[in-house]
């Protein structure tokens, strides 16, 4: 906790934590006891650490120069990134949704073109026959 308050100059702190320079001052001479919350703020600020202002959940989670690293990925995402992410999140959603319709579509025309070609089938027995026929007749009236 020590080097969380004597790595900064008191007006830092004052600008992390809002707490005024005389308090400040205590804090450095151990005058006084630093608050949970001033301990939690310059942990997120010096070690960038996510956890020591939201939670265990936040475990590993780090923020530095100004982009959030997370454990499972390799670099750093930006503010506008994270943004991002809802829509992509949107996106997919929706994609995922037209894919649902396009395959049915497709099942359906996949049903449509098996059933005319068991009409076409039929229809080319039928010529065949019927041009067997018509030569039947013909041989016979000739």
């Amino acid at each position: 906790m020590e080097y969380l308050i004597n790595s900064l100059d008191c007006q830092e702190i004052e600008r992390i934590t809002g707490e005024d320079l005389k308090t400040i001052k205590q804090w450095k001479k151990g005058y006084r006891k630093v608050p949970v919350s001033a301990i939690r703020l310059l942990r997120l600020y010096i070690d960038g650490e996510a956890s020591a202002l939201l939670g265990k959940e936040w475990d590993g989670h780090i923020f530095r120069n100004n982009l959030l690293f997370i454990p499972e990925w390799r670099r750093g995402l930006a503010p506008s990134e994270i943004r991002s992410l809802f829509w992509q999140g949107q996106l997919v959603s929706s994609l995922k949704t037209e894919i649902e319709l396009l395959k049915k579509e497709l099942e359906r025309r996949n049903l449509e073109i098996d059933n005319l070609e068991v009409k076409a089938d039929f229809y080319r027995r039928q010529l065949v026959l019927e041009s067997r026929f018509g030569l039947i007749l013909q041989r016979s009236f000739n």
